[in-house]
């Protein structure tokens, strides 16, 4: 590139080139005489004479290393899809309480699976209301298509007639399709934590008998199936994202261009939805997604980690092994309970796995032996999920949720009844961790959290449901049992 130089302090005819808009850095200087020249490949700054002569300016011109590869990052897009996924879910069974029922109290994998006989795909409508059907579902698509976007460097192209803005929304449109299609009857699906299929109700109503015919509600019972999800999601979703481009172009980008405060964050997070929930599940705020939109916002570090690669900085270790002692208190079998079974407070060993995907999210596991003791058979524990946390350079501190099994050698079969066999019962360890790091590749941990266990009892679901079911009338109780462990970890 070359500046032809005008007037001492001036400077014309400049020419700005590169790959997909590689932004390049343009600065006055005081310099010497403006007939100063550059290289003609844009990438060398002339040096300053040793006298300069006030006035005079001269262009300085570098190009800026990428700020981004320009391969897709699947890793990234799949992780924050799942993660925008796992939070629709947490948002559902916090607001629906036959949903906590259901997930509490029935046998999970026998309904998951009995639900799918009761897809009904002989109709369009499932039976939600508007707001559910036409905007919240059209939403979830256009942030799944949003979230390929971001991680795709090709897409970032301003609506037009580019090729490469379509291509990338056709091929955001298919990436949003399969989530959808698994937000629907995947394994963390409406299906399987919801039971979507597997039972009839009122709509605005609910399972009740007298729902039926009943006046004040209009519409016909349904079990949620029908084919309105499976394609407005992605469908609309991808023309909801290109609207909110549309807009970008158009309204906010004008405002920003002047007013970067309301154009480039206010309005751009409110009138750009899809934007703003794929950003926060990159670890961004929206106003710091790479886009060519939005190049005149010049963003320093942000508070959160880069949309592409991993969430954040690589931990100083990836992986972890190590042994614990553990203490459970626990109902259990014994030759010296007065009854069937009491409670025992049982101790064991143990052996951990960990495998840090950055310095706040971790995969976390264990398998514990706990040995015969107080007259019980020998049990066997096995966990497996994640802890999110915060570390420093000595001290971490993390939440867990890992679900797993407790096998029992012995046990009751069945509460309420005195039958005993060998069984494997479900179980979910929460709590927290607190680890010391006395080494860079150590760590001295601390769990103390509630296992809770899956019991089946011996009288069926006092919840019924008149208008049709294909769910277990099994009843299973969940109880909270207190654990601790303490461990030393090697990390490599």
């Amino acid at each position: 590139m070359a500046a032809d130089a005008g007037p001492a302090g001036t400077v014309s005819n400049l020419e700005s080139k590169g790959d997909l808009g590689a932004p390049y850095v343009t600065a006055l200087a005081a310099t010497a005489p403006s007939d100063t020249s550059l290289s003609s490949d844009g990438s060398n700054v002339s040096a300053a004479p040793a006298s300069l002569s006030p006035g005079s300016f001269v262009v300085l011109n570098k190009p800026l290393p990428p700020s981004h590869p320009e391969k897709f990052n699947l890793k990234g897009a799949f992780w924050q899809s799942f993660g925008e996924n796992l939070f629709y879910h947490v948002w559902r069974v916090s607001s629906d309480s036959g949903m906590r029922w259901n997930l509490t109290h029935k046998p999970f994998f026998h309904d998951w699976f009995a639900s799918y006989k009761g897809y009904d795909m002989h109709r369009w409508g499932d039976g939600d209301d508007f707001i559910v059907n036409d905007v919240g579902h059209p939403l979830e698509g256009a942030v799944f298509a949003r979230t390929f976007l971001q991680n795709s460097p090709r897409s970032q192209v301003a609506i037009g007639k580019d090729s490469r803005y379509w291509t990338s929304r056709l091929k955001a449109t298919a990436w949003s399709t399969v989530w959808s299609v698994q937000l629907e009857i995947g394994p963390l699906s409406e299906t399987s934590i919801g039971n979507q299929g597997g039972f009839t109700y009122v709509p605005n109503c609910g399972i009740y008998d007298y729902c039926k015919d009943n006046p004040k509600f209009h519409k016909p019972p349904t079990n949620n199936t029908g084919w309105t999800d499976f394609v407005v999601t992605p469908l609309v979703g991808t023309a909801w994202v290109i609207g909110e481009d549309t807009i970008d172009k158009y309204v906010v980008t004008p405002v920003a261009a002047n007013h970067r405060i309301l154009g480039g964050r206010v309005l751009r997070s409110v009138l750009e939805p899809s934007r703003s929930f794929a950003a926060i599940f990159a670890g961004k705020f929206p106003w710091d997604l790479p886009s060519s939109e939005n190049d005149f916002i010049t963003s320093n570090r942000s508070h959160f980690p880069s949309t592409y690669g991993d969430f954040e900085a690589p931990p100083l270790n990836r992986f972890e092994f190590g042994t614990q002692y553990t203490n459970i208190s626990l109902p259990v079998v014994s030759s010296s309970c007065s009854g069937v079974a009491c409670r025992r407070n049982l101790s064991g060993f143990g052996t951990g796995f960990g495998y840090n995907f950055s310095r706040a999210i971790a995969f976390d596991s264990t398998l514990n032996f706990i040995p015969s003791q107080q007259g019980t058979k020998p049990l066997m524990q096995g966990l497996f999920g994640v802890r999110v946390g915060a570390r420093t350079e000595h001290v971490g501190v993390f939440a867990k949720v890992r679900p797993g099994f407790i096998y029992f050698e012995n046990a009751q079969s069945v509460q309420g009844e005195n039958s005993q066999t060998s069984l494997t019962r479900f179980a979910t360890d929460v709590g927290g961790i607190v680890e010391y790091y006395p080494k860079h590749n150590s760590t001295f941990r601390l769990d103390v959290g509630t296992t809770l266990v899956r019991y089946l009892t011996n009288y069926p679901d006092p919840k019924e449901y008149p208008l049709g079911s294909l769910l277990s009338t099994q009843y299973i109780v969940t109880q909270g049992n207190f654990q601790m462990a303490s461990s030393y970890t090697v990390r490599f």
